[in-house]
């Protein structure tokens, strides 16, 4: 098994209703979640000495998971039913 890494493009989302579809969705990908993670607000951006808020919504990160998956496309199959409408980066982890 591969690990890859969800990343989830923040939304405004915010309900019981979004919590209940999220753990749901989390008992569906069963043994392959390896960390359910958290999730984030805000962010930083460091550049060397140089250091700024993320102001522009479409950089904010709305949260992480680490998922197990045999490829990209059982992982992608995994992302396809997420209740996150805002999307999902995945990125495949390397192993070290």
């Amino acid at each position: 098994m591969k690990k890859f890494l969800f990343i989830y493009n923040a939304t405004d989302e915010q309900g019981a209703d979004t919590m209940e579809a999220w753990m749901a969705w989390f008992g569906s990908i069963g043994e392959h979640l390896v960390d359910v993670g958290n999730p984030i607000q805000g962010g930083t951006l460091v550049k060397g000495d140089t250091v700024s808020q993320l102001t522009s919504f479409a950089d904010l990160v709305g949260g992480y998971s680490l998922i197990n998956a045999e490829d990209i496309d059982q992982a992608a199959g995994f992302a396809k039913t997420c209740p996150n409408a805002a999307g999902i980066r995945i990125f495949e982890t390397i192993p070290m």
